[in-house]
């Protein structure tokens, strides 16, 4: 017997669907370009711009030393950025998503049986007049 086919989703499921990967691939963007946007610009002036990089500023602080040591707080900003564009945009749909979808599969769930004092299944009661 082969499987019953499914409804299609309904049209604002399919809408809430897609806004969560609109949003989702917007803040991988978002925090992809950040950090690797920020090191890609680093590798630039190194390649392009050494004297640039070699210019000091103050006693042996040359600028590539500070703009290579700005890359962890690049980074650490990129992740916070990361997190925050979740929580505000993404955790929203998704938790709205799978309470409608908890909610219909609680609704399309089977009732339980109803027991009887013997403490079968109505359904597996003998009937007439024969008794177990």
């Amino acid at each position: 017997m082969s499987p019953q086919p499914q409804p299609p989703a309904a049209t604002g499921d399919r809408d809430d669907l897609h806004r969560l990967g609109s949003a989702y691939r917007r803040l991988r963007r978002v925090a992809t370009f950040t950090a690797l946007g920020y090191f890609v610009v680093f590798l630039f002036l190194s390649g392009y711009a050494p004297s640039m990089m070699t210019s000091s500023i103050t006693g042996g602080l040359t600028t590539g030393l500070v703009l290579g040591l700005l890359q962890l707080p690049v980074a650490l900003a990129a992740i916070a950025l990361y997190e925050r564009i979740a929580r505000n945009h993404v955790d929203p749909l998704a938790t709205a998503i799978r309470e409608r979808a908890e909610q219909a599969a609680a609704a399309a769930a089977p009732r339980p049986e109803r027991q009887s004092r013997s403490g079968r299944p109505v359904w597996q009661q003998p009937t007439g007049g024969a008794r177990a």
